[in-house]
């Protein structure tokens, strides 16, 4: 068995936590790993930076729910939000997890993971550690970046941030375009400035001919979005949340709702009636919306991205699944070239001073934000 070892077998570790009560709550928790107690088959991954938006807002808010405080317990209390981050092995026992390699995938909020290495290859690897609770092997997945043909250490900011979240807007459009008929003739898209509604909206407008489609892509966003909105191209239209009366009603209408404020959604249940043919929810960006439930039944359905993914890779094979997703990406990260800029964040308090700026839904949209401890 292989047996790669720091010289210093003593790591300090810090993770930022979150009340799963009250995810308004958050405390930084400071420890020590042993890499002499790495088990056969473990690994230490270091996390190097990781992006971070609203989507991860939303594996705080939807945490129980949606089974994401499973993958990294932190205790009966408090949770460790997910993050999407490049990560370098820097202890192993296993013998296809080499130290010093670099990897792509999902991580704790904090410095470092340890892993059971599981299903090795030569493109990537698996987690399978007994206290990760996972909800699909999307999640458990680390790519070795030697050999990710999407990589580029000069793009790793925009890698960061927007393949996550491409990859749930690649499928979403995928699902529309698989179930969608002639009779509709508007998408709507809430939290229009999302990163992962405005990537979805672009392949939307992409694929409109293609399918044959006679929809127009809305996008519903805040008067102080609205602007910006517009300037990244990927909507026939942005409306004002004020403005929904202005919606065409002449034929029927798909909801892909990313904010999750159930208000919204019952008064677009009410405006369209009958020429409302589905309602998709995908994500809860709203954060301040969730305190607010109103009486009322939505009459949608739930969007679980791994499940697309699962079902195309499939159909398409892995190498068919990669190739879609690559052109898709290449022309989105084209259109959005020069409309965004990187702003980077270091130390655990600056990680925690910004989930709460997350929190409160005050995202700067023009930028993407690369973390580091």
């Amino acid at each position: 068995m292989a047996d790669n070892k720091l010289n210093n077998t003593q790591i300090n570790s810090t993770e930022v936590w979150v009340n799963k009560a009250d995810v308004s709550q958050t405390k930084i928790v400071h420890g020590q790993l042993d890499s002499t107690q790495l088990q056969d088959g473990q690994a230490i991954l270091q996390l190097n930076s990781f992006g971070f938006s609203a989507n991860n807002i939303t594996y705080a808010v939807t945490g129980d729910k949606m089974g994401y405080w499973g993958f990294f317990p932190a205790d009966e209390q408090w949770g460790i939000v997910p993050v999407w981050g490049f990560g370098t092995v820097i202890a192993s026992k296993h013998p296809k997890a080499q130290v010093g390699e670099v990897v792509y995938g999902y991580f704790p909020m904090g410095t470092h993971l340890v892993i059971n290495v599981d299903k090795a290859n030569e493109i990537s690897f698996f987690d399978n550690h007994p206290q990760r609770v996972s909800s699909s092997p999307v999640y458990d997945n680390y790519l070795r970046c030697a050999q990710d043909a999407a990589y580029q250490q000069d793009s790793e900011a925009w890698l960061l941030n927007y393949r996550p979240l491409f990859m749930t807007s690649f499928v979403l459009d995928d699902f529309v375009g698989e179930h969608i008929d002639e009779k509709v003739t508007t998408v709507l898209l809430t939290s229009a400035s999302s990163k992962t509604a405005y990537g979805c909206a672009h392949l939307l407008m992409k694929h409109k001919a293609q399918r044959g489609g006679h929809y127009r892509v809305v996008g519903l966003t805040s008067a102080a979005n609205k602007t910006l909105t517009e300037s990244f191209s990927c909507y026939d239209e942005v409306l004002e949340y004020t403005d929904i009366d202005q919606i065409n009603q002449e034929g029927e209408s798909w909801v892909l709702d990313f904010a999750g404020n159930k208000q919204l959604l019952l008064d677009l249940q009410d405006l369209l009636g009958d020429k409302l043919s589905r309602e998709v929810f995908i994500g809860a960006t709203d954060v301040k919306s969730q305190t607010n439930k109103p009486k009322g039944k939505l009459h949608g359905e739930l969007f679980f991205a791994p499940h697309q993914v699962k079902k195309r890779t499939e159909e398409w094979t892995r190498e068919g699944f990669n190739e879609r997703y690559a052109q898709a990406w290449n022309s989105f990260s084209h259109n959005m070239q020069g409309k965004i800029s990187v702003v980077e964040y270091k130390g655990a308090q600056a990680i925690a001073d910004l989930y709460q700026i997350g929190l409160a839904g005050a995202l700067n949209n023009e930028e993407i934000n690369v973390l580091t401890f």
